[in-house]
């Protein structure tokens, strides 16, 4: 099953008005691969969650991870 991302503030980017992205989402937003991102959950060092075996991101939080500078 699918899960539809919900819309929110209209005025905000396009690529941040899903409340929630999925791994493909974030890869397109940072450039990093897919196997990285797996790489960097499975280490706990991106902000993600996990629910029944699926990777959920929160844009938001993707924005501050980067301008923390805790990427790679």
């Amino acid at each position: 099953m699918k899960i539809k991302a919900e819309k929110v503030n209209e005025n905000l980017p396009s690529f941040f008005q899903n409340r929630i992205w999925q791994i493909e989402e974030v890869a397109k937003f940072t450039g990093y691969s897919v196997s990285t991102l797996y790489n960097l959950t499975s280490r706990n060092l991106i902000p993600h969650r996990k629910k029944r075996g699926r990777l959920y991101f929160i844009p938001l939080e993707i924005q501050n991870w980067i301008d923390e500078g805790d990427m790679l």
